[in-house]
């Protein structure tokens, strides 16, 4: 193994096993990059580095594999590579992380929208006097007595009787 290779190595387990104290889990930046893909709908809009975040942790954890596995005699990183994990590593811990970055994205657009939110609240929104009408009764109808209910019982009766007779009549001339 190539010293660089080596010095790749070794800032890669380190970047590895902070992730991993982050995740609890065993492969730190697996962890993480998974992470990541779950969070890349959000992340690629609200977070400018996302994308290429994501790419290089992808290319690094590649390079890393390849001399874990590979024994042959070629230098596998490159100096960039150690660059970015060992600037990665770094910005975890000053909090500018891709997965930070989004979290405190997420948190400042709930907090403005909780404030607006409260703000709306407070404000009291002037509306004009609804305008107000009175209410007027319907007439009062007039109420049947027992007079009316009889006037018109024999009313009712004779109309009946009337039209029998006129029917009657028909029938007896067109016989």
């Amino acid at each position: 193994m190539h010293i660089s290779d080596n010095d790749f190595f070794e800032a890669y387990k380190s970047l590895d096993k902070l992730c991993s104290e982050m995740y609890y889990c065993k492969n730190g930046v697996s962890a993480y990059i998974d992470q990541m893909k779950i969070e890349a709908f959000q992340g690629q809009y609200r977070v400018s580095s996302w994308n290429n975040d994501y790419k290089m942790l992808n290319h690094v954890r590649g390079v890393r594999n390849q001399i874990a596995h590979d024994s042959g005699t070629y230098q596998i990183s490159k100096p960039d590579d150690l660059d970015f994990v060992q600037e990665f590593r770094s910005r975890i811990f000053s909090g500018n992380d891709p997965l930070t970055l989004l979290r405190k994205a997420v948190e400042s657009e709930d907090s403005l929208r909780r404030q607006q939110k409260k703000q709306a609240s407070e404000v009291r929104i002037q509306r004009p006097q609804a305008q107000q009408y009175t209410y007027q009764a319907p007439p009062e109808l007039p109420k049947y007595t027992p007079e009316k209910k009889k006037f018109r019982a024999w009313i009712g009766v004779l109309v009946g009787v009337g039209i029998v007779a006129l029917i009657l009549l028909i029938l007896y001339f067109n016989h």
